[in-house]
Formats: structure tokens, C-alpha cells, sequence
């Protein structure tokens, strides 16, 4: 027998607070798994607006080229090329970047919950501002998306969600 305290020694209930060791993070609340959820269905539905744009890519080009009025020295196969590197780079940019915030906020890592409501509000504020230059089927996917990050950010700042990320 020992004089020393004797701890817990099951590996579900770690040494808590009550046994002098650092407070224990509890089972992910459900607003954070439902958060995560979100997220993960935000990646699928960023997807397949891509897969439509890609879809629809002549029609979209040909509409903002007579919108703008662009001058005969550019060509549409040129703006066609680069709309579609761009959009497979900024796809692949923000599904890995979403992906990864989501693995990490699944682990309960409070920095990723912060990094992903800042890219979600500049996510939001470009959704908003897009809304009106795209047909009509994007726009609703575009809608459904800002919908989707508004809800999970929400979720990830309610107090229970809170108070998981806080503790250590």
C-alpha cells in the first residue's frame, strides 16, 4: 500500500478534475456532430455545383461575356480556360480546406471551429453577393449551401458545443 492518491485506472473515465488531473472532455455533444454533418454536406453540395457549372459552363460563359460586353480580343475559349482552372483550383482549395476543418472539429480542436466560422462568413458574404450572376439552379444550390454553413456555425457556438472546445 502506497500513501499516495490512487486514480482511476479505467480508460473510458480518465483522471478528471476531482482527481487533481485536467478536466476531462465529455462525449461530443450532438449540435457539434449535426455541425460536422452539415459541413460534410456542404463539401457534397459544393461538388455538384461544380459538376453543374461544369455542366452548364458554355451557357454561363457565353451570358457573362454578352453581360459584359467584353471587346472582340478576348475569346471565349479563353475565358472558358480559365474559368475552368479556376474553378477545379478553388474546388479543390476549399474541399480540402472544409474537409480538413471538419476532421478537426469532430476531434473537438477549438481552433479549427474558429478558422472555419471565418472562412464560413467569407463563404456567406461572397454567396450573397454572387446570388444574382448565375442561373437559376445554382443559385438555389448556392442558397441551400449559405443555409448549410449558417446552421453548422450556429451549432458550433451553442453553449454545450461551447463548453466541449473549452475543455481540456
Amino acid at each position: 500500500m502506497t500513501d499516495y492518491p490512487q486514480y482511476p485506472t479505467d480508460p473510458n473515465n480518465p483522471p478528471g478534475p476531482a482527481y487533481g488531473g485536467a478536466p476531462t472532455r465529455g462525449p461530443r455533444p450532438a449540435a457539434v456532430s449535426t455541425a460536422v454533418k452539415l459541413i460534410w454536406a456542404n463539401i457534397a453540395l459544393g461538388i455538384i455545383s461544380a459538376l453543374v457549372t461544369f455542366v452548364m459552363l458554355d451557357s454561363i460563359i457565353d451570358e457573362q461575356l454578352d453581360a459584359a460586353g467584353v471587346s472582340e480580343n478576348i475569346s471565349a475559349d479563353t475565358v472558358r480556360s480559365t474559368a475552368i482552372v479556376a474553378a477545379i483550383f478553388g474546388l479543390v482549395i476549399s474541399v480540402g480546406l472544409y474537409a480538413l476543418m471538419a476532421f478537426f472539429i469532430s476531434r473537438g480542436a477549438n481552433w479549427a471551429r474558429i478558422v472555419y466560422t471565418v472562412l464560413a462568413a467569407l463563404s456567406v458574404l461572397g454567396g450573397v453577393f454572387g446570388l444574382g450572376s448565375q442561373p437559376l439552379l445554382l443559385m438555389v444550390l448556392s442558397l441551400v449551401s449559405l443555409l448549410l454553413t449558417i446552421a453548422a456555425v450556429v451549432l458550433l457556438f451553442k453553449s454545450e458545443s461551447s463548453a466541449w472546445f473549452k475543455a481540456r
